[in-house]
């Protein structure tokens, strides 16, 4: 029996576009394999990150750039397609405005999570993972917009909601638990468990690298300066600062630049851990929210899959 999925091939005049939205980690992939949408056009920043001979090797940020700029240029096609994404941030917006307003039509398929899920299924298993702060920023993103997007495509929405068979029961306690004692609560619980399991950290993180004449030149002119050696991104932030500028002008930016340059990141690092804590603390609030729970009506797979067909008909 041909899939519907195939037909609308045929089509050109009225271009399709499947979205598997989803935080990280949530399992897009695991249900994406399970539907009948082969024969689309897919366009997924894995495909650039896990190949090894590509520019974008183990970049996600670059590699997310190029999918949204291939799916531009499948849009200015007209081409049906699939698009699996986080769908958070102004530029997956923009580009979801962008394919409505030529004619597309467009079907989501939102893969829900716990956020102790999204967490442990980013480092769990895998050969690269984002920050921390980045599964829990992404998981509040994508979810505090389902009923705008279920607005905005008309009801073509389907929600799936993944418990990964239970596998993460235990840990989803331990986190509900600890969030009864509010943020600092869940902050302790994530401590404890990142100690225990030797997670937290990203694989997309890149070291300075130095020659050994920068090197020399760098412990010379560091001086009286003072950093966390031990802070892996402080220690990048002093070095870059040295690098940019011996390598443009052959001698370093002179000590009070470098001490700039460390304040520079502290200031930004204590930024960054506020942000954090107020997007943890918002998800708290949503977890534990009536209206919010009662957005997430699940569909089974099979349910799923007839209304995505129905949908390209």
């Amino acid at each position: 029996m041909i899939k519907l999925s195939t037909i609308i091939l045929e089509d050109s005049s009225a271009p399709k576009a499947v979205i598997m939205a989803g935080g990280a980690g949530s399992g897009k992939t695991y249900l994406l394999n399970q539907l009948g949408l082969d024969s689309l056009e897919q366009f997924n920043p894995d495909k650039y990150v896990e190949d090894k001979d590509h520019p974008y090797y183990n970049k996600l940020g670059p590699a997310a750039n190029q999918v949204a700029k291939d799916v531009a240029a499948a849009a200015d096609k007209r081409t049906s397609l699939v698009w699996d994404t986080t769908a958070s941030g102004k530029r997956f917006e923009k580009q979801l405005e962008t394919m409505l307003g030529i004619g597309y039509d467009v079907y989501m398929v939102m893969v829900y999570a716990h956020p102790m899920i999204s967490y442990i299924a980013n480092f769990q298993g895998r050969e690269r993972n984002i920050p921390a702060d980045a599964v829990f920023s992404t998981w509040r993103n994508i979810y505090q917009k389902i009923e705008e997007y279920n607005q905005k495509l008309k009801g073509n929405l389907s929600i799936f909601v993944s418990d990964r068979g239970g596998k993460f029961n235990k840990e989803i306690e331990g986190f509900n638990k600890a969030a009864q004692k509010g943020l600092s609560g869940v902050k302790e619980f994530l401590k404890d468990y990142n100690e225990k399991n030797n997670i937290g950290g990203s694989s997309f993180f890149k070291p300075v690298e130095m020659s050994k004449e920068e090197e020399t030149e760098f412990t010379k002119h560091v001086g009286s300066v003072t950093w966390d050696k031990d802070n892996r991104s402080e220690d990048k932030a002093i070095k870059s600062a040295f690098l940019k500028a011996f390598r443009k002008n052959g001698v370093g930016p002179g000590q009070d630049k470098l001490r700039d340059a460390v304040k520079k990141y502290k200031d930004s690092s204590l930024k960054r851990r506020q942000d954090a804590d107020a997007v943890l603390d918002n998800i708290l609030d949503m977890i534990y929210n009536p209206t919010f729970q009662e957005k997430l009506k699940h569909s089974e797979v099979g349910d799923i899959d007839s209304k995505v067909q129905a949908f390209l008909a």
